[in-house]
């Protein structure tokens, strides 16, 4: 029997969405999903802009290692930047910030394109793709806190250190959540949901190429 192989027959868009899911477990809040969010988006246009400048003096056999050195110090950077400008954030996002250098890799690696696009070319579709990995974070943390704690900016609290946040409070709409979409199952429940919105919203998602 004859097995497909994903990577090809799957638009890349999907899998680098799938490529996502290991950050989930830190994506319980609003707060938590857009922080992760915008460090997703920053590393992954940052990592593509910077790898289409150099593309013409890197190799095919070293790209994988030339595109995770780029991931990986762009992700430091940004690590000590929350470190030194909202530690409070940089805590709860913990490990799985340093997963985005990885993610990025495999994103890059499946899409071999896109090191031979022109650098317009490369920045549209990094900005596209991380866009939507970015707003899918958001949108997956922003439903977690929902269903399972009721409210909205529960942990707003990490932000007081800034004046114009400081009067920030919880919001709720009920009292009682269900406490399942604070695990892991919950999150990939969501996940799913939220991936066969997206599909249903962009058949390009969809689409499979015979192989």
């Amino acid at each position: 029997m004859h097995y497909p192989d994903l990577t090809k027959s799957v638009e890349p868009a999907t899998l680098s969405l799938v490529g996502l899911t290991p950050m989930l477990a830190v994506c319980t809040t609003l707060l938590s999903g857009l922080s992760m969010g915008l460090a997703y988006l920053a590393v992954l246009i940052l990592t593509s802009v910077t790898a289409s400048c150099g593309r013409r003096f890197i190799s095919g056999r070293f790209k994988l290692v030339y595109l995770l050195l780029i991931s990986a110090a762009w992700v430091s950077i940004i690590d000590l930047l929350l470190q030194a400008w909202c530690y409070p954030i940089r805590n709860q996002l913990g490990i799985y910030l340093f997963l985005l250098a990885m993610n990025t890799t495999l994103l890059f690696h499946l899409e071999a394109s896109t090191l031979q696009q022109s650098f317009r070319e490369c920045a549209r579709a990094s900005v596209k793709t991380a866009l939507t990995g970015a707003t899918l974070l958001t949108v997956m943390g922003l439903s977690r806190e929902l269903t399972a704690q009721g409210g909205i900016l529960t942990d707003i609290h990490l932000l007081s250190h800034v004046e114009r946040l400081a009067s920030l409070q919880p919001f709720y709409i009920f009292t009682s959540g269900l406490h399942l979409f604070d695990s892991s199952a919950g999150a990939f429940i969501v996940f799913g949901l939220l991936l066969a919105a997206l599909s249903l919203s962009n058949p390009g998602l969809r689409s499979i190429r015979s192989s």
